[in-house]
């Protein structure tokens, strides 16, 4: 009695039974094949977009990065909240005289969404008013000509960088933009700088239009001001600490510098990178989490449907398995045959589902923004992808195993 050789008759007999019924053994497969390409297409795409997240989240200055909004006073100065100035320019001016920790300070004077005018065409982007500062914190790349510079900010010079969406969409069919002109509300601004563009591939303007950081242009901040704010007041104000461990000293002394500067209102508040950053892991863990579950579901629902199958195998074949029996075939013979069955059919169905997960997320790479990032192999997902299919192959399987196995020879060969 030699286990080994026990195992590989059972399973040549399986492997033989699926091949002579291949339509049935394909579509009792086509829910682990689905379940499969789902799971690890789903994974994957969300591990792409969280990728593009975090790569966003680095460029803009990781967790050396601090923003400070302005918020409503603390109830017990609500009296005396009208003595602060709020948020301006003289804030900017006090961190940097006096907080040398702080490596870069802008400020973001938010204009929301303009419409943007040139050679008879209109688009509508984001304009946000900074210092050359903003260079050193964002660290985009530009593609031709420069950033702003504090010669733009001392004049309220009438120049502006433009992203790549609004290049492409107004200046069409040219390559460099710099010196060319637009209109913003009126204004005519001179461009002096185009930035890189965040997606390397895709379908043109399609896939631009819905590129966040393409669609940001900016302009000296004092230009904002006094051509739009008529005041200094900023909406924010960012900044880049030099290191991680002078971060809770460079806090503080934001804090007491802006509580000079706001006579004692603390009507502004700090923001960390660090909490988006947590909160970024928490997303994607939630988003794996969740879309894997539902994709297990699928899985799930293949694995039964292989059960059906094989139980409906098991009925077809009772006089085969009475005959066998009759001449020799013991029952963990019969087992480890139909048990087979369902492994092979577990097996071949993840695999096709990891081949249609790979042309999936290649399509994804084409069709989603910024979809160059998403992997078309992502291993770990396939890796658990194809163990739970053969699982749950092996899972449904023991059951009209154990059925076609306990067979009494005599009542199997009296089936009609």
């Amino acid at each position: 009695m030699n286990p080994i050789a026990d195992i590989y008759t059972g399973a040549s007999n399986g492997l033989r039974e699926v091949w002579a019924n291949k339509v049935r053994t394909l579509l009792s497969m086509t829910g682990i094949i689905l379940g499969v390409a789902a799971l690890v297409a789903m994974v994957g795409i969300v591990q792409g977009m969280l990728g593009n997240m975090r790569a966003s989240f680095e460029r803009s200055g990781g967790v050396l990065r601090l923003e400070v909004y302005p918020r409503e006073a603390p109830e017990s100065q609500q009296h005396i909240a009208g003595i602060s100035p709020g948020m301006t320019w003289r804030d900017i001016v006090a961190i940097e005289k006096a907080i040398p920790l702080a490596d870069y300070v802008t400020p973001i004077v938010d204009m929301s969404w303009e419409s943007f005018i040139a050679n008879g065409r209109r688009e509508r982007s984001m304009l946000h008013g900074v210092t050359p500062d903003f260079a050193g914190i964002s660290n985009r790349k530009l593609d031709y000509g420069r950033f702003i510079a504090d010669s733009d900010i001392d004049a309220k010079s009438p120049v502006i960088v433009v992203g790549s969406y609004i290049a492409g969409d107004l200046f069409r069919n040219i390559e460099n933009v710099v010196g060319q002109q637009l209109r913003v509300r009126g204004q005519v601004y001179t461009i002096i700088g185009q930035f890189e563009s965040t997606a390397s591939r895709g379908f043109g303007r399609s896939r631009r239009g819905w590129n966040y950081e393409d669609r940001k242009n900016y302009i000296p901040a004092t230009t904002a001001m006094s051509r739009y704010k008529g005041d200094d007041g900023v909406n924010r104000i960012e900044i880049l600490a030099s290191s991680v461990e002078a971060m809770p000293d460079l806090m503080s002394q934001i804090n007491n510098t802006l509580t000079q500067t706001h006579r004692g209102i603390q009507d502004f508040e700090i923001r960390t990178q660090d909490e988006q950053m947590q909160e970024l892991k928490k997303l994607e863990n939630s988003f794996t989490y969740s879309l894997g579950g539902i994709a297990g579901i699928s899985l799930i629902v293949g694995g039964i449907g292989i059960m059906n199958v094989m139980l409906a195998s098991v009925s077809e074949r009772i006089r085969e398995i009475g005959v066998r029996k009759a001449i020799g075939a013991r029952g963990h013979d019969i087992f480890i045959q139909f048990l087979a069955e369902a492994v092979v059919i577990s097996i071949l169905g993840g695999l096709l589902g990891l081949v249609a997960s790979v042309g999936l997320l290649t399509l994804a790479q084409d069709l989603i923004p910024q979809g160059e990032n998403i992997s078309n192999m992502p291993v770990t997902a396939m890796f658990y992808g194809f163990l739970f299919s053969s699982l749950i192959g092996l899972a449904s399987g023991i059951y009209p195993a154990m059925r076609a196995s306990r067979l009494d020879p005599i009542d199997a060969l009296r089936y009609e």
